[in-house]
């Protein structure tokens, strides 16, 4: 079972299946008000977070449903400890198809360029 689901429970719903997106590593955490998950992009690492699909039940009512931000690594990349850096979110979307385009993407990203090492 995903962190996610024991932390916030099968009621919580995503919007999209995270099996689709092998490379979002969740990283759920207790004490956070929803879940989060990490990926690898080139050198750096990302963190999206998702809140609530209701706005009444998010933290703070004007913070988008999924926000990816640049993360920093202060463990290794065998066991990376990801923190959100202090700068601007990259990316936020409210809608469920706005992310599944957006992950999408980043699936036909990383598949490239699995592709080229492979080359």
């Amino acid at each position: 079972m995903n962190s996610y689901l024991k932390l916030f429970g099968n009621s919580f719903e995503l919007g999209f299946k995270l099996s689709e997106y092998p490379f979002l590593v969740d990283q759920s955490y207790g004490n956070d008000m929803g879940p989060s998950f990490h990926f690898k992009l080139d050198s750096a690492y990302y963190i999206l977070w998702v809140d609530h699909a209701a706005v009444e039940k998010r933290e703070d009512e004007s913070n988008s449903r999924y926000t990816v931000v640049e993360a920093k690594n202060l463990g290794d990349d065998e066991y990376p400890e990801l923190q959100t850096k202090a700068s601007p979110a990259l990316a936020e979307f409210e809608t469920v198809v706005d992310i599944v385009l957006y992950l999408n993407e980043l699936k036909s990203r990383l598949a490239a360029k699995k592709s080229n090492a492979l080359m």
